[in-house]
């Protein structure tokens, strides 16, 4: 399967990784979460080559995360926001910042590089998922997915055509890597 075909799942993780997912477009959206919003701003924050940032920032106007405007009509050079789309994504970086000072470390000193600040009040944030209806905080083992029938029928027809698509000397070759192959035993010994 490729890349590009994951926007075409039913299914709103593969339809997020498919415009999302890659180290350097979470970098570049992290700097526009700092306030920094102009192309060379950007690029020395991010330590992209001028190339490839232009790239990535096209994609997400294209995929209307962020905005390219020009702040007043004598400016010269142009700004990029975040869009109501962008900003919903704050969550999302907040989260895998909470997962990188954990798992990605290790950190100098008793804190990490950035620090969140609950604004108005002056105490650190941390970000906790909470269920909606009743206010719990939800982890992963408090929670089920439950697929609906059209995801069901979409997940067994892919599998089925990757199946078909795929010989199957091939499939056993990629079989999980950690599983210890079966090994000829040695000949007796006479």
């Amino acid at each position: 399967m490729k890349r590009s075909e994951l926007a075409d799942r039913a299914c709103p993780v593969s339809r997020a990784a498919a415009q999302l997912a890659d180290a350097w477009t979470f970098v570049v959206l992290r700097e526009l979460f700092l306030g920094n919003r102009r192309f060379e701003g950007l690029r020395l924050h991010t330590g992209m080559s001028p190339r490839s940032l232009a790239l990535r920032l096209a994609q997400l106007v294209a995929q209307d995360v962020i905005v390219r405007v020009t702040p007043d009509a004598a400016s010269t050079q142009s700004e990029y926001r975040l869009t109501e789309k962008g900003l919903d994504l704050w969550p999302v970086l907040v989260t895998l910042r909470q997962w990188g000072e954990r798992w990605a470390g290790p950190w100098s000193g008793d804190s990490t590089p950035l620090a969140l600040e609950h604004r108005g009040h002056g105490h650190a944030l941390r970000v906790e998922l909470r269920c909606a209806e009743c206010g719990e905080p939800v982890q992963a083992r408090s929670a089920r997915v439950v697929p609906t029938e059209q995801a069901l029928r979409e997940r067994a027809a892919f599998a089925d055509a990757e199946r078909a698509r795929t010989p199957r000397r091939a499939r056993r070759a990629t079989q999980d890597p950690a599983r210890e192959p079966r090994r000829p035993k040695p000949p007796a010994a006479v």
